[in-house]
């Protein structure tokens, strides 16, 4: 027996990257796993690979955005598995085609802002109006919303992100505070930079000043992200709600001017990105 057996789990932009290692995971450990991903292919993709490995998926095209397809993943998780007891908000937005800057406040365009809050705050939010209620029939649940580092500490490039980062832990307090009572786990992680074929697109340069500002000497991959989401969501942390996960290798634990120390005593690069 694994740790989830028996459990429905859906994963919000599961399709590629930090979300796709979640669910696999998620399923290799026993859940039923629901990929929801705007990119249909990357999530049939995902499902293909769970099922291929003997688990069970269901991929589903959803607009995170979008009210009326959120309340309809949540209708096909049920006529498909009959229950939801987790929840992961992968789902992201990031700078636009990852160029790193949303733009500067003062001539940022508004559509840019608005698309980063309804993606990142607006997405995870419907998905828990819409779980919970199930969650709660089936006596409690848990939720996990992956936040950011940028949402911790200022990045000063991408205000939108950061901004709709930071108000997805406030988003899981509040449904820890409300539905805790009731059984409802909900606790944010909050990766560092991490290694995917899409922040590969910002470049090595940004890479090494991030390899750079990590205690550890190496950068994070999906499945690092995917381990503390598994932890947060089974009965190994049934007494953790409402907590803030920082899994960044060290990136916010320290002054700025330690990596600079570093430079100053043992030259530079720290070490060299892979």
């Amino acid at each position: 027996m694994t740790m989830l057996d028996g459990k429905v789990a859906i994963v919000t932009g599961g399709g590629s990257g930090i979300g796709q290692a979640t669910a696999i995971l998620l399923a290799r450990h026993g859940a039923a796993v629901v990929i929801a991903d705007i990119d249909e292919g990357n999530a049939c993709r995902a499902a293909a690979t769970i099922e291929g490995a003997g688990g069970q998926a269901l991929a589903l095209r959803v607009d995170m955005r979008d009210e009326e397809q959120v309340a309809a993943m949540v209708a096909d998780t049920m006529a498909r598995f009959g229950g939801i007891d987790l929840l992961d908000n992968t789902v992201s937005y990031n700078a636009p085609e990852q160029t790193g800057s949303d733009g500067e406040i003062h001539e940022m365009d508004i559509a840019i802002w608005n698309r980063a809050l309804e993606i990142n705050l607006r997405g995870p939010m419907l998905a828990a109006k819409y779980c919970i209620p199930e969650m709660l029939s089936r006596g409690g649940g848990a939720i996990v919303n992956i936040s950011s580092t940028a949402g911790i500490l200022s990045l000063g490039t991408v205000p939108a992100y950061a901004a709709s980062k930071a108000a997805v832990h406030s988003l899981s307090q509040s449904i820890a505070t409300a539905y805790g009572k009731r059984g409802i786990r909900c606790n944010t992680v909050a990766p560092g930079f991490i290694d995917t074929p899409t922040t590969r697109k910002m470049g090595d340069q940004f890479f090494q000043m991030t390899l750079d500002n990590n205690v550890l000497p190496y950068l994070g991959q999906p499945d690092d992200i995917a381990q503390a989401a598994l932890f947060l969501l089974s009965d190994a942390a049934r007494y953790v709600t409402g907590q803030l996960l920082a899994v960044d290798g060290g990136q916010t634990i320290h002054l700025p001017v330690v990596a600079d120390m570093w430079r100053m005593t043992a030259g530079q690069p720290l070490v060299e990105i892979a």
